[in-house]
């Protein structure tokens, strides 16, 4: 009889009002997020600094610092809030999901948000719905 080894990709932390408030993923720092509005607003991993830039509903930019370095990208998206295209000063780089959400691994440009505007768990591809509380698979189409 074989045992099957279970590993932990990661260890998930919540605020008071149940948001999901910081991550730590094997061998890396841990993230930790900040909401404004119930909506994912910062995110901040070691010396990365990643804030979301929003107006009302709509997702505007985001800006991304390391040291003293800022990286700027603008968001192209659509009325669910899905981001469809992000605009630098490299160039232009177009998104695609399928329709329950499913994106293939990463290329250049990186997003915080994805799908509906939803941030994507890096350590597991699902998105933490609820500010955290509920995983969405987009490759089973199915929530754990």
């Amino acid at each position: 009889m074989t045992s099957s080894a279970q590993a932990v990709l990661c260890r998930y932390r919540y605020d008071p009002l149940d948001r999901l408030a910081s991550s730590s993923p094997v061998r890396q720092e841990d993230i930790q997020r900040f909401y404004q509005k119930n909506v994912l607003a910062t995110e901040i991993q070691g010396a990365l600094r990643s804030t979301v830039f929003q107006h009302e509903d709509r997702l505007l930019a985001q800006q991304r610092h390391v040291d003293d370095l800022v990286d700027t990208t603008l968001l192209a998206t659509d009325q669910q809030r899905s981001v469809l295209q992000l605009v630098d000063n490299t160039g232009v780089e177009s998104m695609a999901y399928s329709v329950y959400g499913h994106h293939p691994a990463e290329s250049g440009l990186t997003s915080l948000l994805g799908f509906n505007g939803e941030r994507r768990d890096p350590a597991t591809g699902h998105y933490l719905l609820g500010n955290g509380y509920r995983a969405y698979n987009p490759v089973l189409m199915r929530f754990n």
